[in-house]
């Protein structure tokens, strides 16, 4: 489908299925934050409406180690807990809250403050700086004015065809085994649920399997806007590496 898209400038309308459970299913040893004590990293949000699921990570990486070290936190509000939908697809919010992986909010809202009030917990407890965190323009000013506060520099990334080299990225180290996402089941959740959309020019987006609103693709596009801050700074991440 990519070639009748690219090269022949069929438009494709139908998303695609993105990945193969064995391409993000893979044996991954888990890694503590402790490890990465001092370092710094990039960072990347998908900030949803007050009243949706929110993603934030972290790329950690090490001296003369291809693998990209991937730390991830979730953010729900108290009153998506009951909707069947989400549990229909496989959500177990309640586990993932109770494995620490996500944060459950009182009420209809997140607070989106405290999404950057966690990447200063990282640099307060693990001394773990963020050199710069990639954000889709959407219900961000909350979140970049207190990034701001902590002196951390901030990029919009602008979702649609500026992340198609980035996704692409992601599928062929997903692949290569070379993303170590610390085995967080929402990731993996997330991951499933994504497809790819291709337009007549080749470029390609993320989209929800069958456009299924319950099928969360939070944790993927997160992932996308990461690789591409990977992808803008990669010389400056790695003379920071090192």
């Amino acid at each position: 489908m990519h070639t009748l898209c690219k090269d022949f400038n069929i438009k494709q309308n139908n998303a695609q299925a993105w990945l193969m459970n064995e391409d993000y299913c893979y044996e991954i040893e888990p890694f503590n934050l402790e490890d990465f004590r001092g370092s710094f990293c990039l960072g990347a949000v998908d900030l949803s409406a007050t009243t949706d699921l929110s993603n934030a990570k972290i790329l950690l990486m090490r001296p003369n180690d291809k693998t990209k070290y991937v730390y991830s936190h979730y953010w729900i509000p108290e009153s998506k807990l009951q909707d069947s939908n989400d549990k229909e697809a496989g959500a177990k919010y309640e586990q993932w809250a109770r494995d620490g992986i996500l944060t459950i909010h009182e009420g209809n809202e997140i607070d989106i403050s405290q999404i950057a009030d966690w990447f200063y917990s990282l640099y307060k407890d693990y001394n773990i700086k963020t050199y710069k965190a990639g954000y889709d323009q959407r219900f961000s000013k909350t979140f970049t004015d207190r990034m701001d506060e902590f002196s951390f520099e901030t990029e919009m990334i602008l979702q649609g065809k500026v992340l198609s080299n980035a996704m692409k990225l992601v599928e062929a180290e997903l692949k290569d085994k070379l993303i170590n996402y610390n085995k967080n089941l929402m990731d993996r959740w997330c991951l499933g649920n994504a497809a790819m959309e291709m337009d007549n020019y080749g470029n390609a987006m993320c989209v929800k399997v069958k456009k299924q609103a319950s099928k969360r693709i939070d944790g993927a596009v997160t992932l996308i806007i990461l690789y591409e801050m990977y992808r803008r700074y990669r010389n400056d991440f790695h003379k920071l590496i090192k």
